[in-house]
């Protein structure tokens, strides 16, 4: 399988989620057990009281990150578990930069990191999590 194909794939599933089209996810780039996505943040969508970008938003973005990442290895999943660490925000206008990778891909879990940057590529948090494993998608294979 090649990048592009994958991509093709991997946005045609989450074309459906109306929560990460809500959210303004797009997903920029795909291999083998990594992803990346970003989100500019959306002062109507993404701001909280103090005009920063609000710690959920954050969420999920790293959640939808590593659900994508799950999608590269064949596996169609949920979240079990996901901590997120918050080190710096940014402001309505601003890019967040989200990467993600699989650290373990196991028959019924898969584990994951996920880092969120700004557009200089400071660290703005970082996120691991732990999904289970609901199924195999026969339209990606499992390594490629």
């Amino acid at each position: 399988m090649d990048k592009e194909k994958c991509l093709e794939i991997i946005q045609d599933i989450f074309s459906t989620n109306r929560y990460v089209i809500h959210s303004g996810i797009i997903i920029d780039e795909v291999g083998c057990g990594w992803a990346k996505l970003h989100m500019t943040i959306d002062p109507d969508v993404h701001i909280n009281l103090t005009g920063f970008t609000h710690g959920g938003a954050f969420s999920t973005l790293a959640n939808t990150a590593v659900g994508v990442a799950c999608c590269t290895v064949g596996a169609k999943t949920v979240t079990l578990n996901i901590t997120t660490d918050f080190i710096k925000n940014i402001r309505a206008g601003e890019t967040a930069w989200a990467e993600a990778k699989v650290l373990h891909r196991g028959r019924k879990t898969i584990v994951l990191v996920s880092k969120i940057y700004d557009d200089h590529h400071a660290l703005l948090c970082q996120t691991m999590a732990t999904m289970y494993v609901k199924g195999d998608d026969e339209r990606i294979p499992k390594e490629w």
